[in-house]
């Protein structure tokens, strides 16, 4: 499955990973504007830890707060960033897809 992974160190950033199953990402500076090394797990969780896990996010970069329209609210990235634990909220490609078209009437930004 493609996930997108949000305020992976300021950036949105596209995934493959299946759930419950470690991988490993890595961008390069050139790909990426900064070099990103992405390695853990998505999980399936319940609403509300997604929640806490979003919140926490908005609250520590207010440029992700588009990300509170996720409607499907399900599954969170646990692992690490360049080497520091990281919790992000992540989002199927299917539902960032849907949750796309329905914005249509107003602007998306993915940083």
């Amino acid at each position: 499955m493609k996930f997108m992974l949000y305020n992976v160190e300021g950036l949105s950033v596209p995934v493959e990973a299946e759930p419950g199953r470690p991988f490993k990402f890595t961008c390069s500076a050139e790909e990426c504007g900064k070099e990103l090394i992405v390695e853990g797990v998505i999980l399936q969780v319940s609403e509300e830890e997604f929640a806490v896990v979003l919140n926490s996010v908005v609250d520590e970069n207010p440029d992700f707060k588009s990300i509170l329209g996720i409607k499907v609210r399900k599954y969170v990235f646990k692992g690490k960033v360049n080497g520091s634990e990281a919790v992000l909220p992540a989002e199927s490609f299917e539902d960032f897809a849907k949750r796309f078209l329905e914005a249509m009437d107003s602007v998306l930004v993915l940083r």
